[in-house]
């Protein structure tokens, strides 16, 4: 058994569309006006699930608050974490914690997605 994808339901597909591209990341499939979009990502697969259709695949409306999840996201070095995380910035989402040298040997920081999910930026040191 493998990890294979891990979906993240969001409240506005545009906005979230619009933040993973930030990231680099490009829509593989589906649209703005889709309920699903799935992100071309090397590995792990990465989805974008509307509330609406995640309710209607569960039968019960999600919870959609609280720091239960964090994706974290290798870059290629640290001015590509500091380029990230202005990009970020300047689009008006949430910095968590500015790049620093974490104890455990990266360089790391930590911001927030439309639907105020935890995103990790961080390169090997």
């Amino acid at each position: 058994m493998k990890l294979d994808m891990v979906g993240i339901i969001v409240s506005n597909m545009k906005e979230a569309i619009a933040f993973y591209e930030l990231l680099g990341l490009k829509v593989k499939s589906g649209s703005s006006e889709d309920a699903y979009v799935e992100l071309e990502n090397e590995g792990v697969r990465i989805s974008l699930n509307t509330k609406e259709m995640i309710t209607a695949v569960l039968g019960f409306e999600p919870e959609t608050t609280g720091d239960k999840v964090e994706l974290a996201f290798l870059c290629e070095s640290a001015n590509h974490v500091d380029e990230l995380v202005e990009k970020i910035r300047l689009g008006n989402y949430e910095v968590i914690k500015e790049p620093w040298l974490a104890p455990w040997g990266q360089y790391y920081a930590l911001v927030r997605d439309h639907d105020k999910n935890i995103i990790s930026l961080f390169v090997n040191e």
